[in-house]
């Protein structure tokens, strides 16, 4: 509670004794007069009368005011000022400086406290001005109040405001709800952004999907020219399309020789009832020698037997033998008088690959930290090498899953779950952050359990999967990458425990890559001296030859892992 501020100081009956003395006024002290009818008078601004004047005047009180400037700090709590619409409230603290101009008001009005005139005006005056402002504009409602008060208001009082520096703040529940809004606002525009990165992305990926299919279709007409004009036959489609697919080869060709015992017994019961319409017709009496003898090698021709000379009909996709028609127009390019094979059996030492088979799952964990920053492009162009590379071994990608992630604060997928095929998307790295091992092991545990039972859903033997790490940075201190690590390889909290092959260079520690590397063979690293661009592309290289051997060796029905060091590597635990 603010104390009084009395402006009267003292009231005192004037002495009109020989012998009285005349009180000394201070200088920030008016002395007021009244006369015995009340007139009020003040003497040469505020000046006391003199011993002569005193005995013969005719006043008989003296007031004493300060004239003095004061200053104040005043919280307009209990009644707080109105925005725009009396809905919403400012708390107002002003600093405010008065002084009294007319002490003269002041005794007649009897002021016994300054401060109650001052804050019922100043309150008054500042909720006419709130109300033109919205509570959000708090600072704009200060403004107002300063202008209002850029010079002196004199008070009918007898006291002149001469200074006022308002700050006004929402009340609790105008707080409450500017934060509610200022929330929603932020909202809406970090929506607004991630709507506008989504946007991008759908159109880049709807982009990057026109590209592969326009490049999809330009293949698929090439080839279509490649096999030229004619029409193809039921042989030459199956023979096609296992080329395209030799994963389906198995079925394809079990089809095709079904449809090819189809017809032979739909041609033999066709055969078989024109001979007996024939016989009929000789035991009847219908037919002759005669009449037979001139259509005797058409006969032939339909049992089977040698063929007739026909006219020579159109090429048709299906070529088949007729049943009803005339004789089969089955345009062949063997030689005359050799009868094309019916079914062909596959080459006993060629094996073609099928999902009963196996395929192989492949991770690549490579370090994208900070620290690997100088080295990305390499990283990157052996990445894109490795990618070409299985894409060129058609025959070896479909046996092989191949999924690339950076590893660094977090990590990131360079490249899904997936086989290599044309017009696959080739992975990149990108420096970001400090590494950390325990984050790109917990990836790992979250990742490979979901790719693997994919994988089964799609009809796949999948085989245990493979994780090739490559790193070239130490965790940092304290780090704990342990526990997700053995979680990693535990057969009995993890279904699907990876083999880990690791290799390090650079400041990678040799004991961390021998910890990280599931089997003594599996884990080098590269010497000191040699160098970190060299060491990368020697792993590229490397990689690329231990991938392709293993898909080989599936195909060749003896699946086993080939771990072969880049050139110049070191076994880790021989290092340590």
């Amino acid at each position: 509670m603010n104390q009084p501020l009395p402006l009267i100081l003292r009231t005192e009956p004037v002495q009109r004794g020989l012998f009285n003395r005349v009180r000394a006024t201070p200088p920030n002290e008016a002395c007021v007069y009244a006369t015995a009818d009340r007139r009020l008078v003040l003497l040469d601004a505020g000046r006391p009368l003199s011993w002569s004047e005193q005995v013969r005047s005719p006043y008989r009180f003296r007031y004493n005011v300060d004239m003095s400037d004061h200053r104040r700090t005043a919280e307009l709590r209990s009644t707080p000022l109105p925005a725009r619409g009396d809905h919403w409230f400012f708390v107002a603290t002003v600093d405010v400086g008065f002084r009294v101009h007319d002490p003269v008001e002041i005794v007649r009005r009897n002021v016994g406290d300054a401060l109650p005139l001052v804050y019922g005006h100043l309150r008054h005056r500042f909720r006419r001005i709130t109300r033109q402002f919205e509570i959000e504009q708090s600072t704009e409602a200060e403004e107002a109040i300063r202008r209002a008060y850029a010079g002196e208001v004199l008070l009918p009082e007898g006291l002149t405001i001469f200074d006022v520096a308002p700050r006004l703040l929402p009340d609790e529940n105008a707080s409450r709800h500017l934060q509610e809004v200022a929330r929603a606002r932020r909202t809406l525009r970090v929506n607004e952004g991630r709507h506008a990165v989504d946007l991008q992305e759908a159109l880049q990926r709807g982009e990057l999907e026109r590209m592969q299919q326009r490049a999809r279709l330009e293949a698929d007409e090439r080839e279509r020219a490649a096999l030229g004009p004619d029409e193809m036959s039921v042989r030459q489609m199956v023979v096609w399309y296992v080329a395209r697919n030799p994963q389906d080869t198995e079925q394809a060709l079990n089809l095709l020789m079904a449809h090819e015992q189809a017809m032979l017994e739909r041609q033999d019961a066709h055969n078989q009832k024109t001979v007996d319409l024939f016989r009929f017709l000789v035991e009847k009496d219908v037919l002759h020698a005669a009449d037979i003898e001139p259509m005797l090698p058409d006969i032939v021709s339909r049992i089977g037997g040698v063929p007739a000379k026909a006219p020579v009909a159109a090429a048709t996709t299906w070529s088949e033998p007729p049943v009803l028609g005339g004789p089969a127009s089955q345009p062949s390019t063997d030689p005359p008088g050799r009868q094309p094979a019916i079914v062909f059996e596959q080459d006993p030492t060629t094996r073609v690959w099928k999902p009963a088979d196996g395929v192989q799952p492949v991770y690549l964990l490579i370090d994208e930290s900070t620290e690997m920053g100088p080295y990305i492009p390499d990283l990157s162009d052996g990445a894109r090498a490795l990618h070409e590379e299985l894409m060129k071994a058609a025959d070896v990608a479909p046996a092989v899953m191949l999924s690339v992630l950076g590893f660094a604060d977090h990590v990131a997928t360079r490249l899904p779950m997936e086989t290599v095929v044309q017009g696959s998307p080739s992975p990149w790295f990108a420096a970001r952050g400090p590494v950390s091992y325990a984050n790109a092991f917990e990836a790992l545990l979250d990742r490979i359990g979901p790719d693997m039972e994919t994988l089964k859903t799609q009809g796949y033997q999948v085989l245990q999967p493979l994780v090739h790490v490559l790193s070239g940075s130490s965790p940092g201190e304290g780090e704990e990458w342990g526990v997700p690590y053995r979680r990693l390889v535990d057969p009995e909290t993890h279904r699907w425990v990876p083999n880990i092959v690791a290799c390090g260079f650079g400041p990678a520690p040799a004991r961390l890559i021998a910890e990280v590397a599931t089997r003594p063979q599996s884990g080098h690293v590269a010497p000191q001296d040699l160098d970190a661009r060299i060491a990368i592309q020697r792993y590229w290289q490397s990689l690329g030859r231990n991938i392709l051997a293993t898909g080989r060796s599936l195909i060749e029905g003896r699946p086993e892992l080939a771990m072969d060091p880049p050139a110049g590597f070191r076994l880790a635990h021989e290092v340590i």
